[in-house]
C-alpha cells in the first residue's frame, strides 16, 4: 500500500509528500511509493521501503523526506548507501521502543559492529546529519551531536592495494602474465566470447571503473587513431558520459574492436548504441526496464549487471595463482583497476600522471599505488616466480613434424622466421597471420596459433631471447617483458626434446 503523505510523531501533523521528485540525472518519480526506482546514468536504482516493518515502520516517512535533498543533488549510489545504512542500523537494533532514535542507540549500535564494519557509522552519521538538520520527527537532536563529537573512522582505503591482497589487490607481474595467455587461448579455442575478451583487454589497458565500460558506446572508439575515449565516473556531472578521458589502445587490441564493431553493426547496431550492449551480454534481459527507447542509456547494461556477468565468465578461466595455494585466481573489475595504478607506480609514474589516468580529482587517493616501493614487488614476484611457472602453461600451441603437417601447409603468411638467428622457419601459424600485431616469432611462441616444428633451431631463439633479458638486467620490468616467450621456447624445446628421445627408444626397440 502506497503512504501518500507522512505522520509528524504524536502530533499527527500531517505534511504531503510531493507527487513527483526529479534526480540529478533528470529521471523522475512518486516518492509517496512504497518503492521507489529511477535511473541514474548507467544505473538501475531501488528502494523498497516494504521492508522496514514493526517499530521502525512508523520511521519510514521522515526517512523518506530525509532521503529526498540527496536524491536531487548526489548520485544514485550515495542515496542507497544512506538507506542501507539505515536499513543495517535497524536490523542491529531491532526495535527503538521509545519511537525515536537517540545517543544510547547509536552507541549500543556501534559496539555491535566489528572491524571491516566501523565504516557504517559514518555513512550513518551523514544521514542522520540532514534528519535532525530538516527537524523531522524520530531522531534527537542529541544524536547529531553524539555523533558529530565522536570519531567516525571510515573504511580503510587503499588496504588491499597496499598489502597487495592476492583476492582484492592487484595481479602480481607473473599473476597478469598467466591472465592474458589465458584469456588468449580461451578465446582462440571458442570457450570466451569477443566482449568478454576485449573488457579482460580493456579493463587492463585503461584501469576504470565498471561504471565506465557499462557507458561505453561503439562510437567511443576511433578505428583509425585506434584512440578509446572513455566516459568519466565520480566527476560531479550529470552522468558518466558528460565527461572523456583518451587512451591509447595498442594495435592488435584495436583491430579486434574494429571487428567487433563491423560485426555488431551488421546486426543492426548503430553507432550510439552501447559497446556492451545488454541484449549480447545479458540474453535473457532485466529484470524490468526502466528506460525508454530514447533515453541516452538505453540497451546498456547496469554495472552491476555487466560486473556480474564478466565475474562469472571469468571463472572458467582464470589461472591458478601460488598465492592462493594455486587455486583459480578470483577476477574482480576492481583487481584490475587496482593493478593498473599499481603498474603506473612501478614504472615511476608520477602521483600527478597516476591520478589523471585513474580519473582522479586528487592525489590523496594514489598514495597508496606509490607506497609499495618497486624493489620490494620485485622480491615478492621473483619469489612467486619459481612457483607459478610450472602452471602458467606459457606454450599454448601444438608442435609439428614440418610444413607439411602445419594447418595451412606453407600458405602465404603462415611460415614464420626468426631472420635474426637463422634464415630456416622455427613454425607456421595456425591463423596465417591475419589480424596479428605482435611481435613475430617472439609472441607466436605463447600463442595458441603456433605450430613449432620439430626440426627447428629453436635453441638459437632461446639465446637470444635470454641475451636481450640480460641487456636489460638493472631494470627488471623490462627484463620481464620477455619473460614468457622464454619460457615458451624452453617448453617447445623439452617437448621437441621428448619426442626425439620417444623415437630413439622406439627404433632401439625395434632394432633388438
Amino acid at each position: 500500500m502506497s503512504q501518500t503523505t507522512e505522520i509528524h510523531s504524536s502530533t499527527a501533523l500531517v505534511i504531503p509528500l510531493s507527487t513527483r521528485v526529479f534526480t540529478r540525472s533528470g529521471s523522475s518519480f512518486d516518492p509517496r511509493e512504497d518503492v521507489w526506482e529511477w535511473v541514474d546514468g548507467p544505473f538501475n536504482a531501488r528502494i523498497d521501503f516494504s521492508r522496514y516493518t514493526g517499530n521502525f515502520k512508523a520511521f519510514v516517512p521522515a526517512l523518506k523526506r530525509a532521503l529526498l535533498p540527496f536524491v536531487k543533488g548526489h548520485s544514485s549510489a550515495h542515496v542507497l548507501n544512506l538507506n542501507q545504512a539505515f536499513s543495517h542500523f535497524t536490523d542491529a537494533v531491532q526495535a527503538c521502543q521509545e519511537g525515536t532514535i537517540g545517543a544510547q542507540h547509536i552507541s549500543n549500535y556501534a559496539a555491535k559492529l566489528g572491524v571491516h564494519e566501523i565504516g557504517r557509522l559514518g555513512t550513518l552519521n551523514g544521514l542522520l546529519q540532514k534528519w535532525v538538520d530538516l527537524g523531522l520527527p524520530g531522531v534527537e537532536p542529541e544524536c547529531a551531536t553524539y555523533l558529530l563529537e565522536r570519531r567516525k573512522p571510515g573504511n580503510k582505503k587503499g588496504e588491499a592495494v597496499r598489502t597487495r591482497d592476492p583476492v582484492a589487490g592487484p595481479l602480481s607481474e607473473e599473476e597478469y602474465t598467466a591472465l592474458h595467455s589465458a584469456v588468449n587461448a580461451a578465446y582462440g579455442r571458442g570457450a570466451l566470447a569477443l566482449w568478454t575478451l576485449l573488457l579482460v583487454r580493456l579493463l587492463l589497458a585503461c584501469g576504470g571503473r565498471i561504471s565506465q565500460y557499462a557507458s561505453l558506446k561503439l562510437c567511443d572508439f576511433e578505428s583509425s587513431t585506434s584512440v578509446l575515449s572513455l566516459p568519466q565516473a565520480k566527476t560531479g556531472l550529470e552522468h558518466t558520459r558528460s565527461s572523456f578521458l583518451p587512451f591509447d589502445i595498442s594495435p592488435q587490441t584495436g583491430r579486434l574492436i574494429t571487428e567487433y564493431k563491423r560485426g555488431l553493426q551488421a546486426e543492426g547496431y548503430a553507432d550510439n548504441s552501447a559497446f556492451f550492449p545488454q541484449t549480447l551480454v545479458m540474453p535473457r534481459g532485466p529484470r524490468k526496464q526502466l528506460r525508454a527507447v530514447d533515453d541516452l542509456f538505453y540497451g546498456h547494461c547496469t554495472p552491476e549487471a555487466l560486473s556480474g556477468r564478466f565475474k562469472i565468465l571469468m571463472e572458467d578461466v582464470a589461472p591458478p595463482t601460488s598465492r592462493l595455494d594455486f587455486a583459480p585466481m578470483p577476477l574482480t573489475p576492481k583487481r584490475f583497476r587496482y593493478t593498473f595504478g599499481t603498474r603506473l607506480a612501478e614504472e615511476g609514474a608520477s602521483k600527478v600522471h597516476i591520478a589523471e589516468r585513474l580519473g582522479h580529482v586528487d592525489l590523496q587517493q594514489v598514495d597508496v599505488y606509490v607506497a609499495a616501493t618497486p624493489r620490494i614487488v620485485g622480491n615478492i614476484d621473483r619469489t612467486m616466480g619459481p612457483l607459478l611457472i610450472p602452471l602458467a602453461q606459457a606454450f599454448k600451441g601444438q608442435v609439428v613434424e614440418d610444413e607439411q603437417h602445419a594447418t595451412h601447409k606453407g600458405a602465404s603468411g603462415s611460415r614464420i622466421i626468426d631472420f635474426r638467428v637463422s634464415k630456416d622457419p622455427v613454425g607456421s601459424c595456425a591463423g596465417k597471420g591475419k589480424g596479428c600485431a605482435l611481435n613475430k616469432p617472439v609472441a607466436c611462441y605463447a600463442c595458441f596459433r603456433f605450430e613449432p616444428w620439430l626440426d627447428a633451431p629453436h635453441e638459437k631463439v632461446l639465446a637470444r631471447l635470454e641475451s636481450e633479458r640480460e641487456n636489460w638486467s638493472t631494470d627488471d620490468r623490462m627484463a620481464a617483458v620477455n619473460d614468457e616467450p622464454i619460457r615458451a621456447v624452453k617448453e617447445v624445446i623439452a617437448l621437441c626434446a621428448q619426442i626425439w628421445q620417444q623415437r630413439s627408444e622406439q627404433e632401439s626397440e625395434t632394432a633388438s
